[in-house]
């Protein structure tokens, strides 16, 4: 970017961390037996307890046993479903986030993200016989039905890789959408379900759309696209049993991001519930479409922030759904529930809050964030893992009531760091708890939507969600720039913008800023482990510096000078031109880009709308250059 050609610019700047629609979170309901993410998780956190925070759970076919993935510790614990105590422990790959059990029950592969890599493991033993290569992120997990293909979700690569479990390789990658994060088999094995946590890149000022991507299993290739409107943050896939015609039930969020923040006062901006979707057994792709009906979960003034985790009995009489912001599980009278959608067949339910009365039948209480639930092979029992305070909460299912909670293990204390992340993942603080920062920032990161935050005209200064990773020492905040730190930024902004409360009292506020600023950086996937840059990159990196890139995006400041400026991106809809100069950390993952997610690339940035030169001089350079710029960018 010419020197000459940079706009005025002022040192109010403006900043990244647009804590969106979820600026911080709530109570911090703290238990005592927590521990915490070992020292290379968050290098924030190098003195941290090392606490284990359970993020997913599954049975042995027997169900003699239950498996549970500990993200913060690297490791997956073996209990013993009937004593109810840890049996076993084995260290895993970096940031474990799934595992799948082989149809037999002798194997088991846990997903490693930040690794990108599965960790196969004998069950009998609890012994790695061997480390298999992913995509990039992998998440979700499962076999084919002989146990001879592992389906991997990569979410950075937004993909799923096949691999061959005979061999150990890779024989395959299909496309996914973005960020693919959970993973079924069908009852029937003939298909394999993803749903994606971001919706697709589409027009900031239109309603989100997001995918459950199917795959054929017979010949393994993607057989349907299944699109669903207006919603993000697809999570756990449950599938009913018994009838031929079956359906899924697939949790998710409903933002109203194109009304103004005011909104929250009312009730009605975050709503939350779960797709509907039948795809009738044996059916054809595309000849037969599929039919996705979304039911809230919500009540009319009570919202259950954060829906994750879901799982059908054996029987199919209940389907349980965790709400991770709302610290609950709703319990679903399947009967009531298809009872309700055969009456209201051709209703638009997508936005009724007095639906979830129709068939919800209990409102448990769990622990802090449950993520994942599963039901054991019997039906007698369904355990919840609690992310934020290490125990799985045990129902009983025939009384539908909380039968015990199950202690994983770690230390005792508390740290501010792990009050913090509760707040962080708490809606209780919000109005009629709609939210948490948790709910629009999922994986400490973003939600891929543009939203209309505090100006109270409908369709005014629209603005992306921007991610918290690295943000600590990116000041100051908001796209305007007006917060000069996070405190601010997450203090009286937030209760008054945002959460419509009172806010956090001081020592909450300390404990959640200290806990957003450890957020760390993922590793980045385009930059090799040496350092080396490829030809191409290192031909970017020379564009980058010709250009004089590094005037509003220097290397020492995370690639922001830290404040803000005109590059004619302001719209007829914005009442500033100003906008913060965006850290580039990471950029490849911060899609949509611009102040108002109008640039869905990276490449677009300069070829729509860089017309004027006011975003560096670009309109002489070829294909080839810009190619190559946008290489180096995935380095930083």
């Amino acid at each position: 970017m010419s020197a000459a050609r940079m706009p005025q610019r002022i040192r109010s700047g403006w900043s990244r961390l647009a804590l969106s629609i979820t600026g911080v979170l709530a109570v911090a309901l703290g238990s005592p037996w927590l521990a915490a993410a070992p020292p290379q998780t968050r290098t924030a956190r190098n003195l941290e307890p090392s606490y284990l925070t359970p993020v997913e759970l599954k049975f042995s076919p027997d169900g003699a046993r239950l498996y549970v993935v500990c993200e913060g510790s690297d490791a997956l614990l073996a209990v013993d479903a009937r004593a109810r105590r840890v049996i076993g422990r084995v260290r895993v790959g970096h940031k474990p986030r799934d595992v799948a059990v082989s149809p037999d029950g002798k194997t088991l592969y846990v997903s490693n993200e930040w690794s990108d890599t599965v960790s196969e493991i004998d069950a009998a033993s609890l012994k790695i016989r061997r480390t298999l290569q992913t995509g990039w992120g992998p998440i979700g997990l499962t076999t084919d039905r002989t146990g001879a293909i592992l389906y991997v979700a990569n979410s950075i690569g937004d993909d799923v890789s096949l691999i061959d479990l005979r061999r150990g390789v890779e024989i395959k990658r299909l496309a996914a959408w973005r960020s693919p994060h959970y993973v079924a088999l069908s009852r029937d094995a003939r298909r394999v379900y993803v749903s994606n946590l971001l919706p697709h890149l589409g027009p900031y000022d239109q309603p989100p759309v997001s995918e459950l991507t199917v795959i054929d299993t017979a010949k393994q290739a993607v057989a349907a696209r299944v699109l669903i409107p207006g919603v993000i943050e697809l999570r756990h896939i449950a599938e009913a049993p018994g009838k031929p015609a079956s359906y899924l039930l697939v949790p998710f969020l409903r933002p109203k991001n194109l009304n103004p923040l005011i909104q929250v006062a009312q009730g009605w901006f975050l709503t939350h519930g779960m797709a509907v979707v039948r795809l009738p057994a044996g059916a054809a792709f595309p000849e037969t479409h599929p039919q996705v009906t979304q039911v809230l979960l919500d009540d009319l003034d009570s919202y259950y922030a954060g829906p994750n985790g879901a799982v059908f009995t054996p029987d199919g009489r209940y389907a349980f759904v965790t709400s991770s912001e709302a610290n609950v599980v709703s319990v679903i009278d399947t009967t009531r529930l298809e009872r309700f959608l055969r009456r209201k067949k051709d209703a638009d339910l997508s936005n009724r809050l007095d639906s979830a009365a129709e068939f919800v039948v209990r409102r448990l209480r769990t622990g802090l964030n449950p993520a994942a639930v599963a039901v054991s092979p019997d039906g007698q029992s369904a355990f919840i893992a609690n992310r934020l305070d290490d125990t799985l909460t045990v129902v009983n299912v025939r009384r539908l009531e909380v039968q015990s909670v199950l202690r994983l293990g770690g230390p005792k204390e508390i740290s501010a760091l792990r009050r913090g992340e509760q707040l962080f993942h708490d809606a209780h603080f919000c109005f009629q708890g709609q939210f948490a920062c948790g709910t629009c920032h999922p994986d400490d990161h973003l939600d891929g939507v543009a939203w209309n935050l505090e100006t109270p005209q409908l369709g005014r200064d629209r603005v992306a969600n921007r991610t918290l990773r690295g943000i600590a020492e990116t000041a100051p905040y908001k796209w305007n720039g007006h917060n000069p730190d996070i405190e601010t930024q997450c203090g009286p902004r937030t209760a008054k913008f945002l959460f419509h409360s009172e806010g956090f009292d001081a020592g909450q506020l300390k404990d959640l800023v200290a806990f957003v600023k450890s957020i760390p950086l993922p590793p980045n996937r385009h930059l090799a482990a040496d350092g080396q840059l490829t030809p191409a990159q290192e031909r970017g990196k020379a564009v980058f510096f010709r250009k004089k890139c590094e005037t509003c995006h220097p290397p020492a400041t995370h690639y922001t000078a830290k404040y803000g400026t005109d590059v004619g991106s302001a719209t007829k809809f914005d009442t500033a031109g100003l906008f913060d100069i965006p850290q580039l950390d990471r950029v490849y993952q911060t899609a949509p880009y611009l102040h108002n997610g109008e640039a869905l690339t990276l490449e677009e940035i300069w070829t729509l709308y860089n017309l004027e030169d006011k975003h560096g001089v670009t309109s002489d350079m070829t294909k080839e250059q810009l190619n190559d710029l946008i290489e180096y960018l995935k380095t930083l």
